[in-house]
């Protein structure tokens, strides 16, 4: 068995597989760095107005802070998916090599 070419397509296809949630994951991010920038401006911007205080300003950014913990979570969710995705592609790889190195049949959902 050419372990090298074995590892190289197992690479390409858990890549591949990963490459979907990538996107999914930019967009995501885009949009919560948009709203943490747009909520930071306007913080900044009716404390410079004089209509918050420092106080209400620091409240504010805590609870921007806050809300994006859900946001990490998210994060966290769509990485393990992307992971396991990529290695259930290369394990697909891996089996059909074996199976056709072998002759023997090795099932892989």
């Amino acid at each position: 068995m050419d372990t090298i070419s074995l590892i190289k397509n197992m690479l390409t296809a858990a890549t591949g597989a990963a490459k979907g949630h990538a996107k999914d994951l930019e967009n995501y991010l885009k949009a919560r760095v948009k709203l943490i920038a747009d909520g930071t401006a306007a913080i900044a911007a009716d404390l410079l107005k004089g209509k918050i205080t420092e106080e209400d300003a620091k409240f504010a950014f805590d609870e921007i802070r806050e809300s994006e913990k859900t946001a990490v979570l998210a994060v966290e969710a769509t990485s393990l998916a992307a992971a396991q995705d990529a290695i259930n592609a290369a394990l697909a790889v891996a089996a059909k090599a074996l199976s056709t190195a072998t002759g023997i049949a090795v099932p892989f959902p």
